[in-house]
């Protein structure tokens, strides 16, 4: 079995492989201060919730774009599941990545575009909705050609209240008019219809500037959302970079057995 961990700013997603299927996934809160025995005992308290063991796991691989806890991740690892933890990244060269900075990109985009070529092929737009919102574009022959990134709604909205004395929390759900009657239906207006128009614009303005045939995929915790709003967001695939994890493990392993 492959633990796969998708280390991010506000989360981080877990899940467990049993050859070609995902058996089991959770999300754990992103601590700096989590300890590495914090990290490890909770990692396989969901295994033992999930009846697996963690003498099963034979190995982990980690996108994380939260470098202070690289460290915890690697002891956790260790001391709970006695073996060294793979951290994927753009070094494992299983995408081309033609933009200025290549060893900037964060391995959860990769990850993202990985499994998206893969899983339905390109030219593709993958979306994930997570603390940032990133656009990641790839070719029709699987190149990562770059893209764009966002804030969320989210962040938005507490940065919003948080400056305005006056401003309260809304539930942020599409109104029915952007035409707000009272501050809810106003903020909701301006943030829930303003995102959606900022995601459907930069979805047209890719499809303009690249390719009219450009699919687009949705993944995050919000990705379900976006889909059930925007219609040019064909698929959500909510285990997309997981997915990609394992795909990359899979490929550095038999590029391994090969001697490459």
């Amino acid at each position: 079995m492959l633990l796969a961990l998708n280390v991010g700013n506000t989360t981080i997603a877990s899940g467990v492989f049993q050859e070609e299927r995902l058996v089991t996934h959770w999300h754990l809160a992103t601590r700096y201060d989590l300890t590495p025995d914090e990290l490890g005992m909770n990692l396989r308290h969901f295994l033992n919730a999930a009846q697996i063991q963690a003498e099963q796991i034979e190995g982990i691989v980690i996108s994380s774009v939260v470098p202070p806890l690289n460290g915890t991740l690697s002891e956790a690892c260790r001391k709970y599941f006695q073996t060294e933890a793979a951290f994927f990244d753009a070094r494992w060269g299983l995408m081309p990545l033609e933009v200025k900075e290549p060893e900037r990109v964060g391995a959860d985009r990769i990850a993202d575009g990985l499994a998206g070529y893969h899983l339905y092929g390109g030219p593709l737009l993958v979306i994930d909705f997570g603390t940032a919102t990133t656009f990641n574009l790839v070719s029709s022959d699987g190149r990562f050609l770059g893209g764009a990134i966002a804030p969320t709604m989210e962040l938005a909205a507490e940065t919003l209240i948080q400056k305005t004395a006056q401003l309260f929390k809304i539930e942020l759900v599409p109104p029915k008019s952007v035409i707000g009657k009272d501050t809810t239906e106003n903020l909701q207006a301006g943030i829930v219809l303003g995102f959606l128009a900022l995601v459907s614009g930069l979805i047209e303005r890719f499809r303009r500037e690249f390719s009219r045939d450009l699919r687009v995929v949705a993944t995050g915790g919000r990705g379900e959302f976006f889909k059930e709003q925007i219609r040019a967001i064909e698929i959500y695939d909510p285990f997309l970079t997981l997915k990609g994890l394992h795909m990359a493990w899979k490929m550095r392993a038999s590029a391994k057995a090969k001697g490459l």
